[in-house]
C-alpha cells in the first residue's frame, strides 16, 4: 500500500504459498509463513518509520530511511530477539497468551507511521574574521573552508548491536527524549470486525517469531521531525492457499482493514 511518499508491503520470506495484499488492505497468508515489511521512502528526505505489529512497536525509537531507498525489516529492534516475522493464526495461546489472541483488536494489525527529517533553516549572516598580515593562497590545496558543524536539534542515537551491520541493512534510531512504546492506543478503527463467514478469510492472525536473524541495526543521528505523520496499516489474516493464489491487484486504501470476528 502506498500513500504520498510512502509505501509498506509485506514480502515473504523462505517457503511456503507466499502472501497477498488484497483492496481491502488485508494481506492474505497461511500459518507459519515468514515475512518482512519492506518500507519504502519516494521522498527527497530522510525519514523515520514507527513500526507497530499487533498493537506492540517492534521499532524501538524508529527506523531510518534514506531519501529514495527502500529497507526490509525481518525482526523486532530488540536486545534479547532476533527472531524472524512469522504468521500465527488466532487462538495459539502460546504466542498470544491465554486468550489466544481473541481479545486484541489490534491483532494482525500493521501499522507504520512515517515522519520526514525536516530540512535545515536559512543559515544566520556572520561578520568576516579579522585576518592580520599578508598571505599567499596555496594553490597546491584544496577542501572546506571549515569543519562540518551540528545543526541545532540534532540528537545522539543508539542501536543494538552493528558490529557486523553492512550498508544494505537497515538502521535504528532511538530518540533519547522517547521511551519505546508498548501499545498503539485504541482508535475508532478498532470496533470494525470483519465476518469472516462473508468472505473467503478463514480467521485472524497475528504474529510471532521463529528462527534467528542475522539482520542488525547501527546508530545513525537525525535533525527534528515533522510534528504530523503519514500512517499506512495493513492486516494479516489466514486464506486458504486458492484464495491466496486468486487474490486481485493491489489498491491504495487509508481505511484500516477490519478485524475478522474472534472465533473459538
Amino acid at each position: 500500500m502506498r500513500i504520498g511518499d510512502f509505501a509498506v508491503e509485506v514480502v515473504a520470506r523462505g517457503k511456503g504459498v507466499g502472501v497477498r495484499e488484497v483492496g481491502s488492505g488485508h494481506v492474505l497468508a497461511r500459518p507459519g509463513q515468514l515475512y518482512a515489511l519492506r518500507i519504502r521512502n519516494f521522498g527527497p528526505l530522510r525519514c523515520v518509520a514507527d513500526v507497530t505489529i499487533d498493537g506492540r512497536c517492534v521499532t524501538s525509537g524508529g527506523l531510518v530511511i534514506d531519501a529514495w531507498c527502500t529497507e526490509e525489516l525481518e525482526r523486532p529492534i530488540s536486545p534479547d530477539e532476533d527472531g524472524r516475522f512469522t504468521v500465527v493464526a488466532e487462538g495459539d495461546e502460546r504466542v498470544f497468551g491465554p486468550d489466544g489472541g481473541r481479545d486484541n483488536p489490534d491483532l494482525g494489525l500493521i501499522e507504520v507511521r512515517f515522519r520526514r527529517e525536516l530540512p535545515g533553516g536559512p543559515e544566520r549572516p556572520r561578520p568576516l574574521p579579522t585576518m592580520p598580515g599578508i598571505f599567499e593562497r596555496d594553490l597546491t590545496r584544496s577542501g572546506p573552508a571549515h569543519p562540518l558543524r551540528p545543526r541545532p536539534g540534532d540528537v545522539t542515537i543508539y542501536s543494538f548491536g552493528g558490529a557486523d551491520w553492512s550498508p544494505d541493512e537497515p538502521r535504528v534510531t532511538e530518540r533519547l527524549s522517547l521511551s519505546p512504546k508498548s501499545l498503539r492506543a485504541p482508535s475508532d478503527a478498532d470496533d470494525a470486525v470483519l465476518d469472516a463467514s462473508d468472505t473467503d478469510i478463514e480467521r485472524a492472525a497475528g504474529t510471532g517469531l521463529t528462527g534467528h536473524s542475522a539482520q542488525r541495526f547501527t546508530p545513525t543521528k537525525l535533525g527534528p521531525l515533522e510534528g504530523e505523520a503519514t500512517v499506512i496499516q495493513l492486516r494479516l489474516v489466514i486464506a486458504s492457499v486458492e484464495t491466496i493464489e486468486a487474490a486481485g491487484s493491489l489498491v491504495e486504501d487509508p481505511v484500516p482493514p477490519a478485524r475478522p470476528a474472534a472465533r473459538p
